[in-house]
């Protein structure tokens, strides 16, 4: 299993705006290809931000009920560090796509943690293995990125059982409310799109250093570790 980066920001659509997260110290970007999303960019655009920060930043590639095929090719032209599946995927639909490094998105639509659990454990009975998983706000008719907050208050990531896996946080995530997201919950890591940007698909460079610097910030300190 990788080490997980610790601070994501999802739904880059320029080489300035992947930049601007290199430049803040963000650890990972993620680079969204549902068509159905303000942030959703094509393949050719995808190279090119990949290659003008590689080395710099981990790439991570979204996709919603793509076509496996579809994810291969893609993976093996862009370079992915890691690729996310946030749509209906079940564990027999990731069979087809190992050994890529996934990760697998859960829109949470309560506190209970049973549903994951039980998906979880077909996936081990599958031999399907995760590089983590990210909890999202749940939203009818959507897959994530809406800004809806994910109420990580009563989240209880310490003390549910998900196979050891790494926990990522996303929902409603801003520079603003970073800080008592990490306290509250204790992910492993955290992940923004919409909470950081000026407009969807566009990402506001102030925005972008706050959450970064706050986010290591709290990760670094004694009462996190």
């Amino acid at each position: 299993m990788k080490q997980l980066f610790q601070t994501k920001v999802c739904g880059i659509t320029s080489i300035t705006d992947a930049r601007i997260c290199v430049e803040a110290g963000v650890d990972a970007i993620g680079l969204n290809f549902f068509p159905e999303s303000p942030r959703s960019i094509s393949p050719e655009l995808a190279i090119t931000i990949a290659e003008a920060v590689r080395g710099k930043i981990k790439l991570v590639g979204l996709f919603v009920n793509e076509t496996p095929k579809v994810i291969r090719d893609l993976h093996a032209a862009v370079g992915f560090d890691y690729v996310q599946l946030h749509g209906d995927e079940d564990p027999y639909y990731l069979k087809n796509l190992s050994p890529l490094p996934l990760i697998k998105a859960f829109r949470c639509q309560s506190n209970h943690p049973a549903t994951i659990i039980d998906y979880l454990g077909a996936c081990t009975t599958l031999d399907v293995t995760l590089q983590a998983i990210l909890l999202d706000a749940y939203q009818p008719g959507t897959y994530g990125g809406t800004g809806h907050q994910l109420d990580w208050e009563t989240l209880d990531l310490q003390t549910s059982t998900f196979g050891g896996l790494p926990i990522i946080l996303a929902g409603g995530i801003t520079d603003e409310n970073v800080i008592d997201a990490i306290t509250s919950a204790r992910p492993q890591a955290i992940d923004t799109a919409s909470g950081v940007e000026s407009a969807p698909g566009r990402k506001d460079r102030d925005k972008v250093q706050r959450f970064s610097e706050r986010a290591r910030l709290t990760f670094d300190s004694p009462e996190n570790t």
